[in-house]
């Protein structure tokens, strides 16, 4: 810790400026809310417009349409992975690997995601602002 920081607050005492101290707690508890529901969404137990509630409603239509389209890509992968096998296979669901943020100002949060399902690793990357209270996701891209 630099001198003169102090731990609680992350103030630095002489100049009085703020140092990056992580994320808040309320940032990492609507992160882990949003990517529950994603992964929810990309193993098919949701539909993609759940993902509308936790958006903020000018970037709705951009979100629910990316989870849409990873839904559609899982569900794709495991048809093609069965091949010419007509039995009926449990496929491995989509589950996190590792979740990394940071809160770069305060009241916004970036997030990166890696997932897995059966022997493919996804990325997922998000963004969450703080509007009016609430935590809402203004960018979601599944790679």
């Amino acid at each position: 810790m630099p001198r003169g920081t102090t731990a609680a607050s992350g103030t630095t005492a002489a100049s009085g400026t703020t140092a990056p101290m992580g994320a808040s707690g309320d940032a990492k508890l609507a992160v882990k809310r949003f990517v529950r529901m994603c992964v929810e969404v990309l193993n098919g137990y949701r539909p993609a417009a759940h993902l509308r509630r936790l958006t903020l409603p000018a970037e709705a239509a951009e979100v629910v349409a990316e989870g849409l389209a990873g839904a559609r890509r899982v569900a794709e992968m495991r048809r093609s992975r069965r091949g010419g096998d007509r039995r009926l296979q449990r496929a491995a669901p989509v589950a996190v690997l590792k979740v990394h943020l940071c809160e770069p100002r305060t009241g916004a949060v970036e997030v990166a995601v890696a997932l897995v399902t059966g022997e493919r690793t996804w990325a997922m990357a998000l963004r969450l602002e703080l509007h009016k209270d609430a935590w809402c996701a203004t960018t979601l891209r599944l790679i």
